[in-house]
């Protein structure tokens, strides 16, 4: 199957000769310390996802430079296990109390998640020949390190869905809110409380057990799913109160940046260049039904069109929680309906993915 799906789609390459890359001693310490340099440079130029998306643009400079990044498998599911645990702390009993007073308006924005997916799926299907991994993984809205971790274990060409993922992160999360942020007075979200080291250490070990647990039983993205339902049930239990430090999630995603960016070693520049075209509509087809969503949501159920709007944009969680912020919406219900839809993904994507349309199951367990 696999063979057919790279003779239908000529931008799906293997890797030829002349782009093999040189393996170069310590190259993982290399990889890190160029992820390290991409992650602190955005962080200094104060773009978003810094951690993440600066370190993917720290290896792709590094594999500019002729040596091939590596990241051992280790330090890969310590950052997915991490990421789950940063997750997982977002689902707080005030949040779930805040999700129940909008019934209707989170059923619309399951509905438009999925539609969302689906149609982007099918436009770069049927309209550019991706594979249906490829497609679906590349439509999937605002979840890109949930992404990652899944794309790890069912397959798909990186190279395509990362640059589905960063063109509408940049547009919807870099250049929308930078220009309505630079005419609006705004402050940052409160940062939530963090756990003190006894409890960051009982969360890891739980997040540990359910992750081998659920290694076991041959779920996708096993140590990114078992951080989070970790960190969420002692959170809804009463057990834990706030989330990893800091410097803890921003090295889960560091890690995760740079394990995805690896995986697009040896890309040829004529792939990438081909890619802006179903990019750029993937783009248009995600906005017109997220605003859409966002449009019904706010006829039927009364709630204001700017809130509704901005709460099913699909962009990145942080960006558009400081957007709404900035233009005076009702926090709670924005922010709500960005963790609600980020923890539904982390929660089906994995399970989501073996029904692919067009595939017959999962590639791998």
């Amino acid at each position: 199957m696999r063979a057919s799906l790279k003779a239908k789609t000529p931008l799906l390459m293997s890797f030829r000769p002349e782009m093999m890359l040189a393996r170069a001693p310590y190259a993982e310490l290399i990889s890190l310390l160029a992820g390290l340099a991409g992650a602190l440079a955005f962080h200094a130029l104060g773009l978003p996802a810094p951690w993440l998306s600066g370190a993917m643009v720290g290896i792709v400079g590094l594999m500019i430079a002729g040596v091939r990044p590596a990241l051992p498998d280790a330090l890969r599911d310590s950052g997915m296990l991490l990421a789950g645990c940063a997750t997982g702390s977002s689902i707080t009993p005030e949040m779930v109390a805040v999700l129940a007073h909008y019934p209707f308006s989170l059923a619309m924005l399951v509905l438009t998640t999925l539609g969302v997916t689906y149609a982007g799926a099918f436009l770069l299907r049927r309209g550019f020949g991706w594979d249906p991994w490829s497609a679906f993984f590349g439509s999937v809205p605002g979840a890109l390190s949930v992404v990652i971790a899944t794309v790890g274990h069912t397959g798909g060409d990186m190279a395509r869905i990362i640059s589905a993922q960063a063109f509408r992160l940049f547009i919807l999360v870099a250049l929308l809110p930078s220009l309505i942020m630079g005419a609006v007075h705004h402050q940052a979200p409160p940062a939530p409380l963090d756990l003190p080291p006894v409890g960051f250490a009982g969360l890891a070990a739980c997040g540990f057990v359910m992750g081998l647990a659920l290694v076991q039983l041959r779920v996708m993205a096993p140590w990114f799913l078992g951080g989070m339902v970790a960190a969420g049930a002692l959170q809804l239990g009463g057990i834990l109160h706030g989330a990893p430090p800091p410097p803890v999630g921003n090295f889960a995603m560091l890690l995760i940046g740079v394990f995805a960016a690896s995986r697009m070693a040896g890309t040829s520049s004529q792939t990438i260049k081909a890619l802006w075209r179903p990019c750029l509509s993937l783009l248009l087809c995600s906005v017109t039904v997220a605003l859409l969503g966002g449009y019904l949501t706010h006829v039927i159920s009364g709630v204001s069109l700017a809130n509704a709007l901005i709460a099913f944009a699909p962009g990145g969680l942080e960006a558009m929680v400081v957007l709404g912020l900035s233009l005076g919406l009702d926090p709670l219900y924005v922010t709500s309906h960005h963790v609600g839809r980020f923890v539904l993904l982390s929660l089906l994507l994995p399970f989501l993915s073996r029904r692919i349309p067009g595939t017959a199951g999962s590639r791998k367990p």
